[in-house]
């Protein structure tokens, strides 16, 4: 999160954000190769800071960027969720974002791994999952879950 925050912050100096860490005091070891996980949280933190500096732009009054990560233990499983109170995804590109070559971002923009990347290895490379929730104008959520 700090990666990917203060790699935003050494494009745009007068970016600020709130990072609001809730970290599991204990979780099982999970077996993944942490470079690709790594790689996906970095994307997932990332995409999350875009949101919440794209919304911050609009210079609506009151508002404070904020981006959060969570871990806990949900049955056999790792979750990590990242959240922030960015742009929020509208309901129609919700179906559609972990499709290869899909973006949001305007040209030279979307320069990450991508969320379809991201989505094959938490799936198919680790047996996980990679869900989105998102209120379009409030907040996106991404959980990743890994079995242990």
């Amino acid at each position: 999160m700090r990666l990917a925050y203060h790699g935003l912050r050494a494009k745009d100096k007068s970016f600020n954000a709130t990072l609001q860490p809730e970290l599991a005091a204990i979780l099982p070891l999970v077996p993944a190769v942490s470079g690709d996980v790594g790689r996906v949280l970095l994307n997932l933190f990332t995409n999350a800071f875009y949101a919440v500096q794209q919304r911050q732009q609009l210079g609506e009054p009151g508002y404070k960027p904020t981006v959060g990560v969570a871990t806990r233990r949900v049955g056999n499983s790792v979750e990590v969720c990242v959240r922030d109170n960015g742009m929020g995804i509208p309901e129609g590109v919700k179906a559609r974002i972990f499709q290869p070559f899909f973006t949001t971002k305007p040209a030279g923009e979307g320069t990450g791994l991508g969320l379809s990347l991201s989505h094959d290895i938490i799936v198919q490379g680790h047996g996980g999952t990679l869900t989105v929730q998102s209120e379009e104008g409030k907040f996106t959520e991404f959980s990743v879950r890994l079995p242990f």
